[in-house]
């Protein structure tokens, strides 16, 4: 009857430990795994909301960024000439021209396609491309090209040329491509 007891006693421990393995992976694994998966969300969100804090500390400087852009939009949308005033800004040009004693001789005002052309939402700025011809001593045309970085719009010099005769001298005539950027828009639409 030992054996028998011994038996049934050996079956009753392999089945304990059996149950305890099966409670083990049934029971008390799910709670590890949700424990697990809580604390990976645990730290997640205080990843987050890390991240956040260190935005809202960083929210001044946004705040001012965005206030510098305004200010540069506005400076840029100052710059760009009025298409209506295309024929008054290149008489104000052969003015500053005159008094740096240089003479236009000929301009020569882009297609009547691109004048014609409209501005857009998408396109809001467009470029106007003019060929002038000038007459002058070199130093003086050299300081009237440097003065066209101080007119009040953009105006960019894109090509030029220089042509030095013998029945010219001591003055050279310069061909000057001017690109005016133009808009039709108003600034706030810039």
């Amino acid at each position: 009857m030992a054996l028998l007891e011994r038996r049934v006693l050996l079956i009753a421990i392999v089945v304990f430990i059996l149950l305890g393995v099966f409670a083990w992976f049934v029971l008390y694994q799910p709670q590890m795994e949700s424990s697990r998966q809580s604390d990976r969300q645990t730290a997640e969100l205080e990843k987050e909301l890390e991240q956040t804090r260190a935005q809202i500390r960083g929210i001044g400087r946004l705040r001012a960024r965005v206030v510098e852009l305004e200010e540069a939009s506005a400076a840029f949308a100052a710059r760009v000439m009025p298409r209506e005033e295309m024929l008054d800004m290149m008489k104000q040009l052969a003015g500053m021209a005159q008094a740096q004693r240089v003479r236009f001789l000929e301009v020569s005002p882009p297609g009547l396609d691109t004048l014609l052309e409209e501005e857009s939402a998408s396109r809001p700025v467009r470029n106007v491309p003019f060929y002038i011809t000038l007459r002058g001593r070199y130093n003086d045309v050299g300081r009237y090209v440097e003065s066209l970085d101080r007119f009040p719009y953009f105006i960019r010099v894109p090509d030029f040329e220089v042509v030095a005769r013998q029945d010219l001298r001591p003055e050279v005539e310069v061909k000057l491509l001017l690109n005016f950027y133009t808009s039709s828009l108003s600034g706030e639409e810039l």
